[in-house]
């Protein structure tokens, strides 16, 4: 397909690396880093044979920021994409699965207003190499806790309608990234007649 094609190119070109997303992880991550306990309820959480609380991943940014340090090892500073399945507890509705496949960007680095301009450039660049159109919001509210001030930036393509966001991201204390809902991208792509 063409959009992974391009996101791969995109991200290879910027200097990022591939990295590989576990499905299964422990629900702590998530509630210390996503939004506290009423993440929970929002994902497919169970204990393992030992009775530790694990979970199917809800997003992925939550595991880059626990991983920070030992991720950059002696680096100042790297960039990582992946694609990663994603698991959230809730009604599915038009673009909004209950399993999906998030593509993202995270940016490991300890200036991350410079990594989030960086990482608002490279999802721009991919967007328009898919010849996308959409609109962009530098300063969106974010759901996140885990993103400074509670800010970050969306790209939306209006005609999927309630659930128009494609991408979402900004700056949080170790660097800056975003994601974006593939599921979604492509419904996007085909309501242009991209695909």
């Amino acid at each position: 397909m063409l959009w992974k094609l391009n996101f791969g190119v995109t991200f290879i070109n910027a200097g990022a690396e591939e990295a590989i997303v576990p499905a299964l992880w422990s629900q702590d991550t998530f509630v210390q880093k996503a939004g506290g306990s009423e993440i929970i309820g929002q994902m497919w959480a169970f204990p393992d044979k030992k009775g530790r609380p694990c979970c199917l991943i809800p997003e992925a940014t939550a595991l880059f920021q626990e991983r920070c340090s030992e991720l950059l090892g002696r680096q100042r500073e790297r960039m990582l994409f992946y694609i990663a399945r994603c698991y959230r507890y809730e009604r599915p509705q038009a673009g909004r699965y209950r399993e999906f496949s998030q593509l993202g960007f995270e940016y490991l680095c300890p200036d991350p207003e410079w990594a989030a301009k960086r990482s608002q450039e490279i999802a721009i660049g991919f967007f328009d190499s898919l010849g996308l159109r959409y609109e962009f919001d530098a300063s969106a509210r974010r759901g996140l806790s885990y993103y400074l001030n509670g800010r970050g930036f969306e790209m939306r393509c209006t005609e999927l309608g309630a659930q128009s966001q494609v991408a979402g991201g900004g700056a949080y204390k170790e660097g800056a990234g975003f994601g974006i809902g593939a599921e979604r991208l492509m419904l996007a792509m085909a309501a242009q007649g991209l695909v």
